[in-house]
């Protein structure tokens, strides 16, 4: 389970809904289950492979709505194809057509990312302020022979959005979908972590960045962010909303910058030696992206940068020091 997925089940059940969650292993299941005891508020199964055709086919049983977010995510993948491509279109798929054989279905959310609306790769149009009617023009052979691992996920998540509008619009389900599209996912975590190397991408970059010794400020590709509890707090409004509709951009207005990510942290914990920056650190070709259908409709109020940084920090700090694979840390 994922930091988003946990974040999303702590919201549900502290708003009063009965849960139904998967998890991928016994392991992750069990600590989810030593969190929250109660099995009538919160049930569990293992679903190892969301790419299994008929992985979700009873768990939907007598659900009335489905908020997907499982999607694999890796920078590094050996086969583009096999590893981001297929399994995020295919499980998004598995999903729908669970959902549209499960006549209590109502409404399907999925997480998709702002990725899938802004140019990643080509880069942005000058001038240009992208809303949610706009989407990444990524191609699949492009995506399949790129070497960008990066680029690679954002076209997975773009490629299983799109194919996810397609199926409404063919099969005409009797349930609506909506897609949540959150930039860059940072702030606590919920889920189970007890080493380093345990950590998703977005955490581990963080970690390693945190962590790293250097006296420059660490470069990113990073364009904007979200705190992961305003993006948890989207998918759980859009459940309760009935007049939410289609897609929407969840992203702080609060450019991420990581001059003010280091001094949000130092001012909470003023011992710490982090690097120092002159000048605000922005990624150059940033797209102008405009979140206000999620603010006037959900009334999200972003979390701010220093408080993301600081409540994370909290916990990344304490975890036991660690020497990843690839050396970034020791």
């Amino acid at each position: 389970m994922d930091t988003i997925s946990a974040h999303i089940i702590d919201q549900l059940l502290c708003r009063g809904f009965r849960v139904r969650g998967t998890a991928r292993s016994q392991e992750k299941l069990d600590h989810v289950r030593s969190k929250y005891p109660d099995q009538h508020k919160l049930e569990l199964a293992i679903v190892e492979d969301v790419v299994s055709k008929f992985a979700f086919d009873n768990i939907l049983r007598g659900a009335s709505a489905v908020i997907h977010v499982a999607s694999p995510f890796t920078v590094t993948p050996k086969d583009n194809e096999m590893d981001l491509l297929r399994p995020a279109r295919d499980g998004t798929l598995n999903v729908l057509e669970a959902a549209a054989n499960t006549s209590s279905i109502r409404r399907v959310i999925i997480t998709s990312t702002m990725a899938a609306i802004s140019h990643i790769g080509s880069g942005p149009i000058p001038g240009k302020i992208y809303t949610e009617s706009d989407w990444n023009p990524v191609r699949w052979d492009d995506a399949v022979n790129s070497t960008d691992g990066h680029y690679v996920y954002c076209a997975s998540k773009t490629f299983a959005e799109q194919e996810a509008w397609k199926f409404m619009e063919m099969r005409k389900p009797s349930f609506d979908l909506i897609s949540i599209n959150p930039a860059w996912l940072i702030g606590p975590f919920l889920h189970h972590v007890e080493v380093p190397s345990a950590l998703g991408e977005s955490l581990r970059e963080c970690y390693c960045n945190f962590a790293r010794k250097e006296d420059n400020l660490p470069s990113t590709i990073v364009q904007y962010w979200v705190d992961v509890r305003d993006a948890a707090k989207a998918h759980v409004l859009a459940l309760e909303d009935s007049e939410a509709n289609g897609r929407y951009l969840v992203v702080s207005r609060d450019k991420f910058d990581w001059k003010k990510a280091f001094e949000g942290i130092r001012d909470r914990f003023p011992d710490k030696d982090f690097p120092r920056g002159d000048s605000d650190y922005l990624v150059e070709s940033r797209p102008d992206v405009d979140p206000v259908k999620a603010e006037t409709q959900f009334g999200l109020q972003w979390i701010p940068l220093a408080k993301a940084f600081g409540d994370m920090y909290d916990q990344l700090h304490r975890l036991p020091t660690e020497k990843f694979l690839d050396g970034a840390v020791t």
